[in-house]
C-alpha cells in the first residue's frame, strides 16, 4: 500500500539536495590525492582529501539518482499521457539547462583555447558531439544520464512492478554496480548510461511504495545514526588502507576487495546522509537548498578554470581545495539568490524553473527547488 511522505521527509530530501550539491562541488575542486597504493606514502593532506572527497562525497550521485527516481515515479501513473507530460516537463527542467550550460561551456572552452594559442580543431561531427553529447563541463554527465533514464522510465516501471523481473533487475544491475561493470556503450566519451545512476534510479522507483520505510529511516534514534555513520567512516578508512589511490571513474585503479568496500561505504553513507538531513531541517537551510540546482550547473567549467588560475597565483595547489571549495560554495549560492532576484526570467530559464524562495520556508515543500531532477 502506498503512503504519502510527511512534510518532514520531503524537507529532508531538500537538505539531501543541499548536502549532495556541496559534496559534488568539493569533488570537482579536489587539489591533491594519494599517488601510491600505500597510505603510508601519502601526505596528511592527501589522505584527508581522499577521505572526504574520495570517500564521503561519493554518496552524492547515488542520492541524486535515488531522489530522481523516487520523485519521478511518485507522480507517475504509468499511462502514456503521464509519460508524455513528463517528457515535456523534463525538456524544460533538464534538457534546456543541459543545453544552455553546455553551450556556455563549449563557447568558453573554444575561447580559452584561442587565447592560449591552442585553437580547437574539430570536424563538424566532433563539434556537434561535443556540444550536444559531451560539453566540457563534467557535471553535465549526470543530466545526460537522467535524460536517458527518463526516456526508458516506462520500461523501468514495468520491470519494477513485477516480482520476478524486479529481482532480476536488482541483482543484475546491482551486481554490475558492485563490480563497476559499465555495460552500456561509450557515446561521445561517456557511457550511454552509468550503472550507478540506473541502479539508484530504479531503487527510487521501488521506494515509492515504501515511503513508511523512508520515514522510519529518518526518525532513527541518535545511537543508530551514530553507529551507521561510524561504520560508514570506518569502511572509508578501511578502503584507504587497502588502496589509497583508489579510482573507478573511467579507471581501473582497484582490486575486488577495495572496490567492494568502497561500494559498501556508499550504501551505508546514503542512509547516514538521509538520517543526518532529517535532523538538519532548519528553515534557513531549506531556503538555501532552493539554489542547489543553479550551483550544480555553474560550479564547473568555465568557473573552475578561472578560479584555479587565480588560486594558482596566491595558493599552494596541493592545499588550495580547503580554501577554494568553501569560497566557491558560498559564492555560487550567493550568486543564485542575487541573480534570481535581479534576473528572474533568465534564472528560471537556466535552472528549468527552479527559483529559490525569497524567505525561509516553514512547512511547505517545493519539488521544483529540489535536486537536479526530483521535480514532478
Amino acid at each position: 500500500m502506498r503512503h504519502d511522505l510527511s512534510t518532514e521527509a520531503k524537507q529532508s530530501f531538500q537538505i539531501v539536495a543541499l548536502l549532495a550539491t556541496v559534496l559534488v562541488v568539493a569533488i570537482h575542486y579536489k587539489s591533491d590525492a594519494p599517488e601510491t597504493i600505500s597510505p603510508l606514502q601519502a601526505t596528511g593532506n592527501q589522505l584527508a582529501q581522499e577521505f572526504l572527497l574520495g570517500g564521503i562525497a561519493r554518496v552524492a550521485v547515488p542520492l541524486f539518482a535515488f531522489a530522481a527516481g523516487f520523485f519521478y515515479f511518485r507522480s507517475d501513473d504509468g499511462s502514456l499521457a503521464s509519460y508524455c507530460k513528463k517528457l515535456k516537463q523534463r525538456t524544460r527542467t533538464v534538457w534546456i539547462p543541459f543545453f544552455i550550460v553546455g553551450s556556455i561551456a563549449l563557447a568558453s572552452w573554444i575561447l580559452v583555447r584561442r587565447l592560449e594559442d591552442d585553437p580547437v580543431e574539430l570536424t563538424m561531427g566532433q563539434f556537434l558531439a561535443t556540444w550536444l553529447l559531451r560539453p566540457p563541463a563534467e557535471q553535465l554527465w549526470f543530466l545526460r544520464d537522467l535524460l536517458v533514464l527518463i526516456t526508458i522510465a516506462p520500461m523501468i516501471r514495468w520491470l519494477c512492478s513485477r516480482t520476478t523481473y524486479r529481482t532480476i533487475l536488482l541483482f543484475a544491475v546491482g551486481g554490475a554496480w558492485a563490480m563497476n561493470w559499465q555495460f552500456t556503450p561509450i557515446v561521445a566519451g561517456w557511457h550511454l548510461l552509468h550503472c550507478e545512476t540506473l541502479l539508484f534510479f530504479a531503487i527510487g522507483c521501488l521506494a515509492v511504495d515504501h515511503a513508511n520505510s523512508i520515514e522510519r529511516c529518518g526518525k532513527a534514534s541518535t545511537p543508530i545514526l551514530i553507529a551507521v555513520t561510524a561504520t560508514w567512516f570506518a569502511l572509508i578508512a578501511w578502503r584507504i588502507t587497502l588502496r589509497a589511490d583508489f579510482d573507478i571513474w573511467y579507471a581501473t585503479q582497484y582490486s575486488i576487495a577495495d572496490l567492494l568496500v568502497h561500494q559498501a561505504s556508499i550504501l551505508l553513507g546514503c542512509i547516514a546522509v538521509f538520517m543526518i538531513s532529517w535532523r538538519l531541517r532548519h528553515p534557513m537551510l531549506l531556503q538555501i537548498s532552493g539554489a542547489s540546482f543553479f550551483v550544480y550547473l555553474v560550479h564547473e567549467f568555465p568557473l573552475r578554470a578561472f578560479i584555479q588560475r587565480v588560486a594558482a597565483r596566491f595558493l599552494e595547489h596541493d592545499t588550495s581545495a580547503w580554501l577554494v571549495t568553501p569560497l566557491v560554495i558560498v559564492g555560487t549560492y550567493s550568486a543564485a539568490f542575487v541573480l534570481s532576484r535581479c534576473c528572474p526570467t533568465f534564472f528560471a530559464l537556466v535552472t528549468g524553473g527552479r527559483l529559490p524562495s525569497a524567505s525561509p520556508p516553514q512547512s511547505r515543500w517545493q519539488p521544483a527547488t529540489s535536486v537536479p531532477s526530483s521535480n514532478s
